[in-house]
């Protein structure tokens, strides 16, 4: 059995929500086959390569640092068998955050940063014996001080029911111009339920990121926490850009984006501690099945070995096929 060096957003979220799944990507011996990128994972990948080459671009100059241009971006976060597909309907999301004017919105803050904005990197460290690994999409600072942590969610597009904006939102905007379709019911306001609080002379909502998602809270407290934000801080500024889809039969969805900002409280920051390393302890000690005795914990990750040898295969086409269709059907 391995030990992984870190934990990560999303690898908390796989022990709280598959613990089989866990342990064959990151314990294994063997390391398991990687799960094929879905495809409607690969829109909220491409249309962050148009965004965040446009930004950089804008802020440092075209051709500034290769590592932030498109084509760069978008083959490292878009896999191969997808890239087709999403390289259009990336620029279809992208085009739609122009139209609401969120992409104006963000870039005139970020042009007035105390400090050069970050985009698209890692950053680690330890906190209460557990190491932390994050990769944060946007990182600048206010032009009054306050640290702020930006990071963009692409929901519903790939989904005949489309999907609608997470609660508390400042604002929600419409993505499409009057010719296209009329205007979506709130438009251009804030959440029924918003109730502004002042964050630094910011208006923010008085409800916490996590009472809007959980999964957002926690991204975004172990990013801050990386960033050298204290555990508990409710001072920094929690920023989701949410891009939301509603279906048009025959073409592409409707898109509006919801802005999000928030805080997370302390409460929930320290109870995420508490979780990261009760899961941390679960993984460095091997007792990974803790509803198990340790024996019967023992044999299911023997058992789990030698599945993921199976799944490795023989390197052949038919092998790969197998992998990629037991891999997928498992974790959907």
């Amino acid at each position: 059995m391995r030990t992984p060096r870190f934990m990560s957003p999303s690898s908390l979220s796989l022990f709280e929500r598959d613990r089989v799944e866990y342990y064959m990507k990151y314990l294994a011996s063997v390391r398991a086959p990687r799960i094929p990128q879905a495809i409607y994972m690969s829109i909220g990948s491409a249309f962050d390569a148009y965004v965040k080459a446009e930004l950089y671009a804008a802020i440092f100059g075209p051709g500034s640092n290769p590592e932030f241009e498109f084509d760069t971006i978008f083959v490292d976060q878009v896999e191969a068998h997808n890239r087709d597909w999403a390289l259009d309907h990336g620029k279809y999301v992208f085009d739609c955050y122009k139209i609401a004017g969120a992409y104006d919105d963000l870039l005139d803050m970020l042009l007035a940063s105390q400090y050069e904005p970050q985009f698209e990197f890692k950053v680690e460290g330890v906190v209460e014996g557990v190491p932390l690994l994050g990769k944060p999409d946007c990182r600048f600072v206010h032009e009054n001080g306050t640290h702020v942590i930006l990071d963009w969610k692409v929901n519903g597009f790939c989904s005949k029911h489309g999907s609608s904006p997470y609660k508390f939102y400042a604002r929600v905007r419409d993505g499409w111009v009057a010719e296209t379709a009329k205007a979506s019911r709130g438009s251009n306001k804030a959440h029924p339920k918003f109730d502004p609080v002042d964050l630094n002379g910011l208006e923010v909502s008085s409800n916490y990121l996590e009472h809007a998602s959980t999964d957002w809270a926690t991204q975004l407290s172990i990013y801050s926490w990386m960033l050298g934000e204290p555990v508990g801080d409710e001072s920094v500024l929690m920023a989701i850009d949410q891009i939301v889809a509603k279906a048009r039969p025959g073409d592409q969805p409707l898109l509006r984006v919801a802005q999000h900002r928030s805080r997370i409280s302390e409460e929930y920051q320290k109870s995420l501690v508490q979780r990261l390393k009760y899961a941390w302890k679960c993984v460095t000690t091997g007792y990974i099945f803790d509803d198990m005795d340790r024996d019967e914990n023992d044999q299911r990750c023997a058992e789990l070995e030698q599945e993921t040898l199976t799944l490795v295969g023989d390197g052949t086409e038919n092998s790969k096929w197998f992998t990629d269709v037991c891999r997928t059907t498992r974790f959907h």
